[in-house]
């Protein structure tokens, strides 16, 4: 394992906020110039506008084309399918995301379902046919609901071709538990939320308002070498947009991983680093 250590990508979720321009990214970016900035920083990033509305072919063509080769996507699928059950937006959506894998940037969809939707007949029929539609591009599926922990969960989602994604969450009885529920899977993909409890019901990006502490990342580490004998990549994003506490989260991981596993390989941006301005005099 050793000479072929596994790619481990660290992300983001998104990288469009107000709040970085300053401490990550240089004052006066453009929004247009951000992806670009950002692919110097983090080989991949998880784009969360897609789950607000259905993006088109040609938008995340203008969005590719401000990276460079190798810089990888996943998309959230949007509301309108995950939470409002609308059939219209799926044959769109998963138009738009073919042009992203004809790029060869795609990296998976991530279908984010809500709290109310329980493990039913109805929900999980809903299920089958979202993931259907969805076929060819890979589909990691993340519940909120608690009813959906069930012991041959990763096998039922795997026979329909679909990866479930790992959470960290706070310990709430009522939503999906934290950690890799499904220890079988080829391509793990980590959601980190945050682990305030007392944010949890709350609106916006205070939910997410949290910074992990390096003894919950190390247990991120000792999760995925446990996990390496499965494992063909690794995937994890950092929601915790509040201020900078996603960019300083996911740059602690990769440190981590590089420092403490050899079976893994953090994979490095595709962009060249942006050099640092001198003085007059080049000190």
């Amino acid at each position: 394992m050793g000479s072929n250590p596994i790619p481990v990508w660290i992300g983001t979720a998104g990288y469009s906020w107000p709040d970085w321009v300053g401490p990550f990214y240089p004052r006066g970016t453009s929004s247009q110039r951000m992806v670009g900035y950002y692919a110097t920083e983090f080989p991949f990033v998880e784009i969360n506008s897609t789950f607000y509305r259905v993006p088109t072919e040609g938008q995340l063509a203008r969005l590719a084309a401000r990276t460079p080769e190798g810089f990888q996507f996943s998309l959230k699928v949007p509301r309108s399918i995950s939470h409002e059950g609308q059939e219209g937006d799926l044959d769109p959506f998963r138009q738009a995301a073919d042009e992203l894998a004809e790029r060869e940037q795609l990296a998976g969809l991530v279908l984010q379902f809500p709290e109310s939707f329980a493990n039913t007949i109805q929900h999980r029929d809903w299920l089958d046919w979202v993931s259907e539609g969805l076929k060819p591009h890979p589909v990691w599926v993340e519940f909120r609901h608690w009813s959906w922990h069930r012991l041959r969960l990763g096998a039922w989602l795997r026979d329909r071709g679909l990866d479930l994604v790992a959470v960290d969450v706070p310990e709430l009885p009522n939503i999906f538990p934290r950690g890799i529920i499904s220890p079988d899977t080829k391509r793990l993909y980590v959601r980190l939320h945050s682990r305030a409890a007392e944010n949890w019901d709350r609106p916006g990006k205070i939910r997410y308002d949290y910074f992990f502490p390096d003894e919950v990342l190390k247990e991120w580490v000792r999760r995925l070498s446990e996990a390496a004998p499965q494992l063909t990549e690794a995937y994890f994003v950092f929601n915790n947009c509040h201020s900078l506490q996603a960019v300083t989260n996911a740059r602690r991981l990769a440190e981590l991983i590089d420092a403490e596993s050899s079976a893994f390989r953090v994979v490095s941006p595709p962009a060249p680093a942006r050099p640092k301005q001198g003085t007059l005099f080049g000190e």
